[in-house]
């Protein structure tokens, strides 16, 4: 998924127009409806992993690691590198794409609400867990609907869905894959592996089929492309046997499958450093901004996409390899990143 992502992004940030109009470019936007589903699912599963509820001192760990994520959110969408600028020149624009809820935002939000979840119900999280998925999947036409978001502050009304702000994944559907994937890492990771398979195939079937018949039954009434039930159990549904089929794939260990393996571990460096490389932040501008628009379908899938999965690669085993063998060099390094930019926002004058 993170790969996808990478080429995902590559293609809309740099291929002309020309190469958006032709069919091969359409037909990868279909294949990249699930990459974020798949990305927010997959973050859910890792954290319904651990037997909960867990102690407190892992929780306040896993706490303090979801709240520099969302940071970390909001970081990649400041407009400039000062809270007063922010605040006196920024544009009502700026504001909002600084406010709306990227995949970071979702994951972070409704990770720290399992958490809480987990600590209120104990044992019977993942139960509750699955029923808020399908309450959240199925109030989101609703809500779409209502203009709630609007009548909120924009801080909270980004969260919402697409109107008081440009969000990519606003809470409704979005945190329902988060959600759903808590409770999949609940009750698939655990298993042995055939228990696993059976329940996987089981269920991904009954979410295909139940996806199909609730698009159906809205067809006409609500947008299938965002709001719809229906498009994120056939999300679901797909994700379920994609987890299946990648599981069977990997069993042989090979250097690709480590290698895919690394990224996947390190998938907070590499969704940083890809847009980095590709639109910039307050910090520098994007290396690849001189190709924005201009690149044909081709060039960008083969030299480009491979020469950014070489960097995003040594990025990666570099930064997992000083976590390795000096955890603690790691942590104080990470550590004056964020005291410095925090720092740097909030005493910079202009």
């Amino acid at each position: 998924m993170a790969l996808v992502m990478v080429q995902g992004h590559l293609n809309d940030a740099l291929l002309s127009p020309a190469a958006k109009a032709g069919v091969l470019y359409q037909l990868q936007l279909v294949i990249h409806g699930s990459t974020a589903p798949g990305f927010l699912f997959a973050s859910g599963f890792v954290a319904g992993l651990p037997r909960a509820p867990l102690s407190v001192r892992a929780s306040v760990r896993r706490a303090r690691r979801l709240l520099f994520l969302l940071g970390v959110g909001y970081a990649l969408h400041l407009p400039y590198l000062s809270l007063w600028k922010t605040l006196l020149q920024a544009t009502p624009a700026d504001k909002a794409h600084a406010l709306s809820c990227s995949a970071l935002h979702v994951i972070a939000v409704t990770q720290l609400f399992v958490l809480a979840l987990q600590w209120a119900v104990g044992r019977r999280w993942v139960a509750v867990a699955a029923g808020l998925a399908m309450l959240v999947l199925a109030a989101t036409p609703a809500v779409w609907a209502s203009d709630l978001s609007r009548r909120l502050p924009l801080a909270l009304g980004a969260y919402i869905d697409v109107r008081a702000a440009p969000s990519a994944f606003p809470i409704f559907p979005y945190s329902a894959f988060v959600l759903a994937g808590t409770v999949a890492g609940a009750a698939l990771g655990r298993q042995d592996a055939a228990t696993r398979a059976r329940r996987a195939l089981r269920g991904g079937a009954g979410l295909l089929a139940a996806g199909a018949l609730v698009a159906l039954a809205l067809r006409g009434r609500v947008e299938f492309w965002g709001p719809s039930p229906g498009y994120a159990l056939l999300r679901l549904g797909a994700l379920l046997l994609l987890l299946l089929g990648v599981e069977r794939a990997v069993r042989r260990r090979g250097r690709i499958a480590s290698a895919l393996a690394l990224i996947g571990h390190e998938t907070l460096l590499v969704y940083v450093l890809h847009l980095q490389l590709l639109y910039g932040a307050v910090l520098w501008p994007a290396p690849l901004a001189p190709w924005a628009g201009r690149v044909g379908l081709l060039a960008a899938d083969t030299v480009l996409l491979s020469a950014m999965v070489v960097v995003l690669f040594l990025a990666a085993w570099a930064w997992h390899r000083l976590k390795v063998r000096w955890p603690q060099a790691a942590q104080t390094l990470l550590s004056f990143l964020t005291v410095a930019f925090i720092w740097e926002f909030f005493t910079r004058p202009w």
